[in-house]
């Protein structure tokens, strides 16, 4: 039995990308989701487990590990191959500067579309929307020009750069769907070039090797249907 768990919330793309990164290292653990709803979180259990309060958190036998891109380092020094952060320096420098960059200019005014679209109040919030809309539209252009030369967003290989901007970017239009709003264009945020992209990197996700094996919690809590020939992960 794996002494490895992981601690998540559903719908949190911190929380995606680092189950992605568990299938991508072909690592087994045992999922503990925890329900915002009723602040499971915020429990005194929990907070023995990391006092913040925050998940995602990876538990690997007596190690406790806190902080999204702190657990993909773990994992990528326990498990080397296939590499998160690139084979040469011009490689890393670029995957850290494309996560530095998601989270310095994309997940502000992400946060402001999708937190008002969770809470079923897009209308209220139409012109807050709209200014972070227009924030994300340049970021997108900045990585579809990249896209344009690169199947992935970094370079040749998957990467941790695609594992923290793809949840980050697909949130918004999770929340449209789960709202029923129909696509992310009816608050003014383009389904453009990236969104398609993020589409075509879904798939591509979907056909790793570890999601092919076993069903992955982070494309279960995306509502992704079960690939075929697999079988849910040990809860």
């Amino acid at each position: 039995m794996s002494k490895r768990e992981l601690y998540f919330i559903s719908g949190s793309p911190p929380c995606w990308t680092v189950m992605l990164a568990l299938e991508v290292k072909g690592w087994n653990y045992r999922p503990r989701r925890l329900d915002n709803s009723k602040r499971e979180q915020n429990t005194s259990a929990f907070l023995t487990v990391n006092p913040r309060g925050q998940v995602p958190v990876l538990i690997d036998s007596d190690l406790t590990v806190c902080e999204t891109t702190a657990i993909l380092c773990y994992l990528d020094t326990e498990t080397p191959t296939p590499p998160l952060f690139g084979g040469r320096p011009a490689e890393t420098a670029l995957i850290w500067q494309t996560i530095a960059e998601c989270n310095d200019y994309l997940q502000g005014p992400i946060g402001e579309i999708s937190r008002p679209l969770f809470r079923g109040k897009g209308v209220d919030f139409k012109d807050q929307i709209a200014d972070a809309a227009a924030k994300v539209r340049g970021e997108l252009g900045l990585l579809e020009v990249r896209l344009s030369s690169t199947p992935w967003i970094a370079g040749d290989a998957l990467s941790a750069a695609d594992l923290v901007v793809y949840p980050t970017v697909d949130a918004v239009d999770a929340r449209c769907r789960a709202r029923g709003r129909g696509n992310a264009q009816l608050f003014g945020i383009p389904a453009g070039p990236v969104f398609s992209q993020s589409r075509r990197m879904k798939r591509a996700h979907q056909n790793l090797a570890g999601v092919r094996q076993r069903l992955s919690p982070a494309l279960e809590m995306k509502g992704l249907r079960r690939p075929a020939g697999t079988r849910p992960c040990p809860g």
